[in-house]
């Protein structure tokens, strides 16, 4: 089974104007916007506008009634349906009082569960691995900006390529057009690109074979001995 997804790196500060564009010009099964894209503010146009497309959307959000929280929201067709909040903050984000999810977890989609690890979530192998527990058809990695400079871009994908590879899942991520170097990217389930987008504004659809999500090769997975693991958590 292929799954066509559209990932759109939109310009930052007009979001309904970027949702209306993107979505009437594509037609795929499956939307992801990045991390923020959404607020509290305009949320509520924003589902009016995804239920008269009639469109799936996996979207970044910011809860401004909870001091900014980042989460992903599922949507289908104007009805939120599932949600997860921001597990791993960086440093600033702690300073300015945000506040952490509490359960790392996949979301729940009409194609199944895919776990989406938000921007600096990538970091973290422990992030991707306890959401690949759960069997996800694939990851999302939705990111606030672009890439700051080209030694980050470098070190970003390595990351996202290892988590494609450690999971035997496809990843898939994108940023704002924000920044140095704005991306949108998708490795799949051995780790090889699929798509590399950098400094280009719009959507870019991509087919998800899901049954190479699924195959699972060699299964990482079933040679783990989690009691090995526990100085992680000291």
């Amino acid at each position: 089974m292929k799954l066509k997804v559209l990932l759109a790196v939109p310009y930052k500060g007009n979001s309904i104007y970027e949702l209306r564009k993107i979505l009437s010009q594509n037609d795929v099964d499956l939307y992801v916007f990045p991390e923020g894209f959404l607020d509290s503010n305009t949320l509520t146009e924003a589902l009016k506008i995804i239920k008269n497309e009639q469109k799936y959307i996996i979207t970044g959000f910011k809860d401004l009634r909870n001091n900014g929280q980042h989460k992903v929201l599922v949507i289908d067709n104007g009805k939120i349906v599932d949600e997860y909040t921001k597990c791993i903050l960086t440093k600033g984000e702690k300073e300015k009082g945000k506040q952490h999810g509490e359960k790392i977890t996949c979301v729940n989609t009409k194609f199944g569960k895919i776990g989406v690890l938000i921007c600096y979530e990538i970091h973290f192998p422990e992030v991707a691995r306890i959401m690949s527990l759960e069997d996800p058809i694939m990851l999302i990695n939705i990111i606030g900006t672009g890439m700051y400079h080209d030694l980050q871009l470098e070190q970003w994908t390595t990351l996202a390529k290892a988590r494609a590879i450690e999971n035997e899942v496809y990843i898939l991520g994108c940023s704002h057009y924000e920044e140095e170097i704005p991306l949108a990217y998708v490795y799949n389930s051995v780790g090889r690109c699929e798509l590399m987008k950098t400094n280009e504004c719009g959507g870019f659809v991509v087919e998800v074979d899901l049954d190479k999500s699924n195959a699972k090769v060699i299964n990482y997975l079933e040679d783990r001995v989690p009691r090995l693991f526990n100085v992680l958590y000291e």
